[in-house]
């Protein structure tokens, strides 16, 4: 007799799905993935260099520091693929846009060794289009890092809002490095206005997650990543807003934009460890919720009740599981 009628029978699709699920849920929530940490967060520091360097007084320091930041962003990208040996071929598919963020940052690598052989005296005659050929190649980069990520079942990332914010935050980095060797008299300005933009983009964020993955915003306004998110809004505007005003009544800017470059670099590790935590996909079966696209309530009394809530909490003595509220 045929063996297919004998043998047992196949598990139907549900059950094999079921299972699946069964199997990621054993698996950690969440690991750091430090290869596109690293890459994220030395290629921030690399672009916002190259965007201020049109603006400041050429610097072999700067340009040099900018170089070595995506020598570096560029091997923890290689590294942060599954093969790495793979890299030539993953960067001829022209429809990913991933392929497309590599690409961009191989030209801007490309474009800061060209200036670094230019102050050499290698390639004389250069410098100055050199220069402005880094400069959209940065807001390029940047741009396409914001759109790489844009998966369907990944809602928490599929915005044009972030696009905007990598360019106000590498700006800030530029500029706050550029002023420890190059003080500004217009250094509390711009930094406000950049402090603004920063600002209005991320109130723009949270108004996309309510609308489209408010599981996400719940996590970061009340649940376990409250102290991540509390920790980056801290570094990327209370301290650099207080610093500004700390300038007010003093003349020794460099200090001041020292401590600014330092609280950049950190709150893009923060920003990226939200990221990483936006990282659970929503769909059929998933260990989170799907996004829940109808949602009616503004976001200033979202964020209001997030923190009554606390207030309660702290005042009375509540424990949160006791009065009915939702953990996450």
């Amino acid at each position: 007799m045929n063996p297919s009628f004998t043998g047992p029978l196949p598990k139907p699709a549900y059950l094999r799905l079921l299972e699946y699920q069964r199997q990621r849920m054993a698996l950690p929530a969440y690991a750091v993935d430090l290869p596109l940490l690293l890459f994220i967060l030395f290629s921030r520091i690399a672009a916002g260099l190259s965007i201020l360097s049109v603006f400041f007084p050429p610097s072999i320091l700067w340009m040099g520091t900018a170089f070595f930041c995506m020598v570096v962003a560029t091997a923890a990208s290689i590294t942060h693929l599954t093969v790495p040996a793979r890299f030539l071929t993953m960067i001829i598919n022209h429809r990913s846009p991933l392929v497309w963020e590599i690409r961009l940052a191989g030209a801007l690598t490309g474009s800061l060794t060209a200036q670094l052989l230019v102050r050499m005296g290698i390639l004389p005659g250069f410098e100055t289009l050199l220069l402005w050929t880094s400069f959209p190649l940065s807001i390029l980069f940047l741009i396409s890092t914001g759109w790489a990520y844009r998966f369907h079942t990944h809602p928490a990332w599929k915005t044009n809002i972030l696009p905007g914010y990598y360019l106000a935050s590498a700006s800030m980095i530029g500029f706050a490095l550029y002023s420890t060797t190059y003080p500004n008299p217009f250094f509390r300005l711009i930094t406000v206005t950049l402090l603004c933009a920063e600002g209005f983009f991320i109130l723009l964020y949270l108004n996309y997650l309510r609308k489209t993955s408010s599981i996400s915003l719940k996590r970061i306004l009340s649940g376990k990543d409250r102290g991540i998110s509390l920790a980056f809004l801290l570094l990327v505007l209370l301290l650099p807003g207080l610093l500004t005003f700390a300038s007010l009544f003093t003349k020794n800017l460099e200090s001041f934009a020292a401590v600014l470059a330092l609280s950049s670099g950190a709150w893009v590790v923060f920003e990226r460890i939200l990221f990483f935590r936006f990282e659970q996909p929503d769909f059929f079966l998933s260990r989170g919720q799907n996004p829940e696209r109808n949602l009616t309530k503004p976001l200033s009394k979202y964020i209001w009740n997030s923190i009554h809530n606390d207030i309660i909490n702290c005042v009375c003595g509540v424990i949160p599981a006791k009065a009915g509220i939702q953990k996450f």
